[in-house]
């Protein structure tokens, strides 16, 4: 899977979460992530 992201959404993240969206984007490789609905 790739991603792509503005530069600028991504470092008003880091700033409000304090998490970037490449740390973020690990989650999807994650085999003990759950998804739900």
């Amino acid at each position: 899977m790739r991603f792509e992201w503005d530069p600028e959404k991504a470092a008003e993240n880091l700033a409000k979460h304090g998490v970037s969206f490449e740390e973020a984007a690990t989650v999807f490789r994650d085999v003990l992530s759950a998804t739900g609905r």
